[in-house]
C-alpha cells in the first residue's frame, strides 16, 4: 500500500484576500470504508493554486453583513 494512500489529501486554495483553505481531494484508505470517513493518520498536501478573483467564505460573509447594514442604514436615513 502506497503511504500517500494513508492519509487524506487535500488542496490548497490561495484567496484574492490573502487567506488560504483547505479542500479534501480524497480520503484515506481508511476512512473510504468507514461510515463517519473517519481517518487518524496523516495528511498530505496535493497541490496548491491561486484563486485570483475569489475571496474565502468568512470574507463573503463579512461583505454580506455589512452591506445589509449599510443598506439598513440608509433606509432608517430616508425615514
Amino acid at each position: 500500500m502506497d503511504l500517500l494512500t494513508l492519509g487524506k489529501q487535500f488542496e490548497v486554495i490561495h484567496f484574492s484576500c490573502r487567506h488560504s483553505g483547505r479542500r479534501l481531494i480524497k480520503h484515506c484508505h481508511f476512512a473510504r470504508n468507514d461510515p463517519n470517513h473517519q481517518c487518524f493518520g496523516a495528511w498530505s498536501v496535493k497541490r496548491e493554486w491561486i484563486s485570483a478573483n475569489q475571496i474565502c467564505h468568512a470574507c463573503g460573509q463579512q461583505g454580506v453583513v455589512r452591506r445589509a447594514t449599510e443598506q439598513q442604514q440608509l433606509v432608517q436615513i430616508r425615514l
